[in-house]
């Protein structure tokens, strides 16, 4: 009971349901439990979460510098939060560019202070000083943002000084909760000591992990193989309350299924349910794989309440229930199906009225609802909006559909008290997002053009509702997108109620056709290298080509699963694949690459050297030139001879209007390099000696900034696929970040590497 009791504990602390005016105030060391507290999203009684943002009144779709008011020349306010509470996420972006904004000054002034206890910039708050450290806060996925809470008193004025201009589009979110009228709050003193620093630091690890929390040592658990035939439903032993469901993993048997994409229908086919205290109705009916965070095929990342590693789903929200628990599991599909189920839960000595009944639906609309928007819940009674899992797969080929608002509305009342500035804001990122990442409560799963999966989670967020509760999710800007949105709800109500929405027919869970899907097989298969899924981008060649067995660069794929072999068991295993891989093959480019991926052994001072870019552009090593790349189609590498020392690594390309990238990496026996912002870059240049491993370059512009999105960036889909891995998931595509000089001669993007 011990993970039970700190839950408890922790609620009446930040509520005030315990001691009256003798009770102490709430601190901003309280307020850290509330980061890797994860057991308390099951919690009814706590803080009201609501939002402040830059959304269009007018309803369209400029959702920005729409300020709260005006502040001193210059300055703008954003929030102005009444006490007591603390904020509890600072989101910011604009379409400037991302150097300068870094340095946009930030003021908080507490409590009617007319000095501010915290003046910083946008990059320091948002992880560019200690102990505002990614990944608590961080500067990516084309946003900076701040999930450290910060309490006040009696009231918290939140500015920015926003640089003028008619190209300064700035959008912000500000959440923020409320405590209770008359909780006792210690304001943020503007200084964090160092115990909290460290704290901080101990967090921070944690959420660099995946923030999913241990199981307590007093946990019960059971595990059943099940076998489901079609057709066949099979509910485990109950179990008797009261009680938290804290633990539940699934494994499928894949060997069974030898076809890869039987493996992959599974996730769909098979639904999951869970009944409380002996409701007739399932409040729990979602597919098995959105459940677990897997959209339309197994992702493996984890999050703080779901994942997937190696080839076991795992849940970790807390499920309490004061009488029984039912969980089981449906096969809709035309295939038998073998699953390993563990449980593991502990036991309560009595119910808690503070706790909610978990519940999770699943819903889908189609490019049939134009004009509609989707709703992710809609639901009655008193609860908890926890969270969501969000695919989507649009025909517009363009991320139009990512303009939609989510809008949530409660209590019946008329005006939303949450209204987004687009959707991907939402999911804790911005402008379309970059590349794939897991965090703890937010986190891209997949993209590809035009396929996406995006999660968020609200622990330090909690939305709660006494009546109702809907939140919708604009279709782009006037519901005018063509495409599929499905999403996996996640809630706690005061009482079991059935699931919001019908999970639906098998047949209408069915994925949704991407019509681009034979062109964007390599940012699928760098989407699994960015998360480290060796393996999972194995697999996905083998389903890729049982379904297109005539695709023209079947040789390249083949060849490209040989060498997530040797990433993931070595190059003795490998070797002989390899070899016997070119005794059979044919295909000139395939035969060419493998001849490299083996001569790359022969020496330790052998490199390889790959360079994709948009523009024209060469690659140089000490001066002399590697290769070259025409164009955004296909990747260009090449050998070299690299020995130990100090050596300077350049990219020199020519002028592209926007979308223009330059990409490359090195790989060696001592390593990997590849492009990142740290790089150094020049206009123009002088041929010579900025390429000399020597060279002084430290006048020369830093890049800064995350990269550029992918590559390739939209509208280019279609990348030829190749045989070299990590070449281009590892390395970050750059773009200068300013305007190009009138004399457009080339752009020089170098760094000094060291070679051991």
């Amino acid at each position: 009971m011990r993970r039970t009791c700190v839950v408890a504990v922790c609620a009446m602390a930040l509520c005030g349901c315990g001691g009256g005016s003798s009770e102490p105030p709430v601190t901003f060391s309280d307020l850290l439990g509330t980061l890797t507290n994860n057991d308390s999203i099951a919690r009814l009684d706590v803080p009201e979460a609501a939002i402040v943002t830059s959304f269009d009144p007018a309803g369209g779709n400029e959702d920005y510098n729409h300020f709260l008011r005006d502040g001193p020349a210059g300055w703008k306010v954003l929030a102005d939060l009444k006490g007591p509470g603390y904020l509890s996420r600072f989101w910011f972006t604009s379409s400037g560019n991302s150097k300068p904004n870094t340095r946009i000054r930030l003021r908080l002034f507490f409590d009617g202070e007319k000095e501010p206890r915290v003046e910083t910039t946008l990059g320091e708050w948002c992880g560019g000083m200690d102990p505002f450290r990614p990944p608590v806060a961080s500067d990516e996925q084309y946003c900076w943002f701040n999930w450290v809470p910060i309490p006040y008193a009696k009231r918290l004025v939140v500015m920015a000084e926003i640089p003028g201009g008619e190209q300064q589009h700035s959008f912000y979110q500000v959440n923020y909760c409320t405590f209770p009228r008359g909780r006792k709050v210690e304001s943020f003193s503007g200084q964090i000591g160092a115990q909290d620093a460290k704290r901080i630091d101990e967090i921070r690890a944690r959420w660099a992990q995946g923030g999913m929390q241990d199981l307590p040592p007093s946990i019960m658990s059971a595990s059943k193989t099940v076998s489901l035939e079609p057709g066949a439903t099979l509910a485990l032993d109950d179990l008797r309350g009261p009680a938290i469901l804290c633990a539940l993993s699934i494994t499928p048997d894949f060997a069974k299924l030898p076809a890869a994409a039987d493996r992959e229908r599974v996730l769909r086919d098979v639904v999951l349910r869970i009944q409380w205290d002996g409701a007739s109705s399932p409040s729990v009916a979602v597919p098995l794989g959105d459940f677990f965070g897997s959209v339309w095929r197994r992702t493996r990342y984890l999050s703080a309440y779901f994942g997937l590693t190696n080839d076991t789903f795992i849940c970790r929200f807390p499920m309490p229930f004061q009488s029984s628990a039912r969980v089981s599991l449906e096969n809709e599909g035309g295939q038998p199906v073998s699953l390993e189920v563990t449980t593991g839960w502990e036991p309560l000595n009595a119910w808690d009225a503070g706790l909610g009944y978990f519940h999770s639906t699943f819903s889908r609309s189609t490019p049939q609802d134009v004009g509609r928007p989707h709703y992710i819940l809609r639901t009655n009674g008193k609860g908890r909006y926890a969270g969501c899992l969000l695919g989507e797969v649009t025909l517009d080929r363009s991320w139009w559909i990512l303009e939609g608002d989510e809008v949530m509305v409660r209590d019946g009342k008329p005006v939303p008290f949450w209204h987004g500035t687009g959707l991907e804001d939402y999911f804790n990122s911005g402008w379309y997002y970059q590349n794939v990442l897991a965090r703890p409560l937010h986190g891209l799963a997949l993209k590809v053009p035009f396929r996406i999966a995006q999660y968020r989670l609200h622990l330090l967020d909690p939305v709660r509702f006494d009546s109702s509760f809907s939140m919708t999710l604009e279709r782009g800007p006037d519901d005018a997108s063509h495409g599929w949105m499905e999403s996996t709800a996640f809630y706690y109500l005061e009482k079991p109620a059935a699931a919001a929405f019908a999970v639906g027919p098998a047949a209408e869970r069915r994925p949704p056709a991407d019509p681009l899907v034979e062109g964007t097989v390599m940012t699928d298969l760098l989407n699994y290298e960015r998360f480290g899924d060796y393996r999972g981008a194995r697999e996905y060649i083998d389903e890729y080509l049982q379904l297109r067995p005539s695709f023209p660069f079947a040789a390249l794929l083949r060849l490209r699963q040989i060498a997530y072999t040797e990433k993931i068991e070595g190059f003795e295993k490998a070797k002989p694949l390899y070899e016997k891989f070119l005794a059979a093959e044919t295909q000139p480019q395939a035969v060419e690459q493998a001849k490299l991926l083996l001569w790359f052994h022969e020496s330790p001072s052998n490199a390889l050297a790959t360079l994709y870019t948009n523009p024209r552009a060469r690659l140089l090593f000490d001066g002399q030139e590697v290769c070259v790349s025409d164009g955004p189609d296909r990747a260009t590498t090449a050998q070299l001879q690299v020995g130990p020392g100090r050596h300077g690594l350049a990219i020199q390309s020519g002028y592209q209007p926007y979308p223009d990238w330059v990409q490359a990496g090195l790989r060696t026996h001592g390593g990997f390099v590849g492009t990142d912002p740290t790089w150094r870059y020049k206009f123009n240049a002088p041929d010579g000696p900025w390429s000399a491993a020597d060279f002084d370059d430290r006048a020369w512009t830093t890049v800064g900034g995350t990269g550029v999105k992918g590559p390739p960036e939209e509208p280019f889909v279609w990348i030829e696929p190749n045989a070299f891995v990590d070449m281009q998931s590892q390395s970050a595509g750059l773009r200068a970040m300013e305007d190009w000089p009138r004399e457009r001669r080339h752009n020089v993007f170098r760094k000094t590497i060291e070679i051991p």
